[in-house]
């Protein structure tokens, strides 16, 4: 089992709960972080660290450069290279808390698409069709994309129109248009936007200010389980 973190020097503190969650529950993942240092302190697992601080996809001049996601963000799209001996992998957010064994989500049948996520059911924001995906957990299908070509595109797209959610609107763009897109239960990608569940697999603190300072944010009991040093 394959999982890829992506985070900027500012919040390398914040990836620890997922981590250490991660680890309880799936001590044999084979755990990728792309960052901007060759190492991160302190962290409670083996990482295979890829250092993108002199990435050349996303130049200081492209569209979405600065607004309010960085270009770690955009590197998603861009996994297939950035991993190249890896056929598929599982992407979590940092700030996601892991609650179970994730096989069944790494077995999830991805043959001919690129991605498994989960619906946002609770978002109004559906610019390419019925459907909206959050990508903050998601199953990509490197194998595929490298088939399609599909990295040059999206690439371009999000240096040259403005987003409004970063790539996760690229990928549902050209996911939905080509039809690159299986759905993932919303137990594994519980949040604000998807649905609140009662037996969550990965709990995720998106849409939700100040998720990691804030003591009395929703779902706090998850993420305080490993801040605290009790996970």
């Amino acid at each position: 089992m394959n999982i890829v973190y992506a985070l900027t020097r500012n919040v390398y503190h914040k990836i620890i709960p997922s981590l250490k969650s991660l680890m309880e529950f799936n001590p044999k993942a084979s755990v990728y972080i792309v960052a901007e240092d060759d190492e991160l302190p302190d962290l409670p697992c083996k990482a295979k660290i890829i250092n993108v601080i002199n990435q050349e996809w996303f130049p200081p001049y492209g569209v979405n450069y600065h607004n309010q996601f960085t270009y770690i963000n955009f590197l998603k799209v861009v996994y297939p290279t950035l991993l190249p001996k890896l056929q598929k992998v599982i992407h979590l957010d940092i700030d996601t808390i892991i609650c179970e064994e994730l096989t069944p989500l790494w077995q999830t049948d991805i043959k001919g698409k690129w991605v498994a996520a989960c619906p946002e059911y609770r978002g109004t924001y559906k610019p390419f069709g019925d459907t909206y995906y959050n990508m903050g957990v998601a199953v990509i299908n490197l194998a595929q994309m490298r088939k399609d070509n599909i990295e040059p595109l999206m690439v371009e797209y999000l240096n040259t129109v403005p987003q409004k959610w970063a790539d996760q609107d690229a990928w549902n763009k050209y996911g939905i248009e080509q039809d690159k897109f299986t759905t993932i239960p919303t137990r594994y990608n519980e949040n604000v936007m998807t649905d609140i569940t009662n037996n969550p697999a990965i709990v995720h603190y998106c849409s939700i200010k100040n998720w990691y300072e804030d003591a009395h944010a929703d779902r706090r009991g998850y993420l305080n389980k490993y801040l605290y040093g009790n996970g």
